[in-house]
């Protein structure tokens, strides 16, 4: 009964340091799959010149971040009812810091106003500074992801041991 208690203690807060090192993980997929997101339409607006509305929704059904997805689909609603995007949609975001989210919703603010080729230039300067978001959550996510739950484990065998 105790081994079952012990590892039943040790499995609960290795799984309170894996919910702690999502955060990490989420921001990592995040900026990977916006990084993704702006390529694609990068291209798109470059060659197909198809409606801005219908290549967020074509892009947006093959990111991996859930965050992005589901900001994609409330602000394809917003073009869908012809509204401005407001910063309450990306203030919703929660696992991103104020200046991400600035530069979010400067980018999807902006999107759609200029011509193809001057919205191609915009584009690769936000994917820029998206890239450099990227690689700074990437190394966040090196450095805590695994720390978290490892020393979640640590904890949980260390309370067991308290515990005998």
């Amino acid at each position: 009964m105790t081994v079952i208690l012990i590892l039943l203690i040790i499995f609960c807060f290795g799984l309170i340091g894996y919910k702690l090192s999502a955060f990490y993980i989420s921001r990592k997929k995040f900026f990977s799959s916006l990084e993704i997101l702006m390529s694609n339409l990068e291209l798109d607006v470059s060659f197909s010149k198809d409606k801005l509305k219908n290549l967020i929704l074509k892009n947006s059904e093959n990111l991996n971040s859930k965050e992005l997805v589901e900001f994609c689909k409330k602000y394809f609603e917003l073009l869908d009812k012809k509204q401005k995007l407001d910063f309450e949609l990306v203030n919703e975001i929660k696992i991103l810091k104020k200046e991400e989210k600035d530069l979010i919703f400067l980018f999807f603010n902006s999107i759609g106003k200029l011509d193809a080729y001057s919205q191609s230039k915009e584009i690769k300067m936000y994917q820029n500074k998206v890239n450099e978001y990227y690689l700074q959550a990437s190394d966040e996510c090196k450095k805590y992801a695994g720390l978290y739950i490892k020393l979640g484990i640590i904890f949980g065998i260390l309370i067991c041991l308290l515990i005998i």
